[in-house]
């Protein structure tokens, strides 16, 4: 297995762009913790990401970088806070600034990434299946949006959950967000 956090480091613009893909939704999603709106999230994420770009030769593995890109978002997402902060409560600032928000946020973080590389390995009528249900849709709803049947629905699915169950097996706790 290729170590990309090495190759980055070497300055190959293919290997971030690969690690930019796969990183940068899961900082939009840590951004929005701190930051509602959406084009500011994404604005955080891309910001520390080119960070990291900078700054490549200083990391030697993936759990030193993805200490740096939470710490710079977050405190990216703080600052845009606290300038303006006659619309933010104070407390809330405190709050979004304690040690054991960043905790909980990053172990959603990885938790949502786990799931996510998982869901997105699936072939692909599985994922469709799987990402319409984490958003709620029933299976008459499925059905009838992928122009199956209801029971190729509940099959497909039945197969997928089984599939996730396989491959999340390390982080079997994950499971009870499925």
């Amino acid at each position: 297995m290729k170590d990309i956090i090495q190759e980055i480091r070497e300055g190959k613009q293919e290997s971030f762009k690969e690690f930019f893909d796969d990183f940068y939704p899961v900082l939009c999603s840590y951004a929005k913790k701190y930051v509602i709106a959406t084009d500011k999230s994404e604005d955080m994420a891309q910001e520390a990401l080119i960070k990291y770009w900078e700054r490549r030769e200083n990391f030697n593995d993936i759990r030193e970088v993805k200490n740096f890109l939470y710490v710079v978002t977050r405190n990216q997402c703080l600052t845009l806070l606290k300038r303006s902060k006659k619309d933010q409560d104070l407390e809330l600032i405190k709050t979004l600034e304690s040690e054991s928000f960043l905790k909980a946020n990053i172990i959603d973080q990885e938790t949502f990434h786990l799931v996510q590389k998982a869901v997105s390995s699936l072939p692909e009528r599985q994922k469709q299946i799987i990402l319409l249900t984490l958003q709620g849709v029933k299976n008459p709803e499925i059905a009838q949006n992928l122009d199956i049947t209801e029971n190729t629905v509940k099959t497909l699915k039945r197969n997928a959950f089984r599939k996730l169950r396989e491959l999340l097996k390390d982080n079997y706790y994950l499971l009870l967000f499925l």
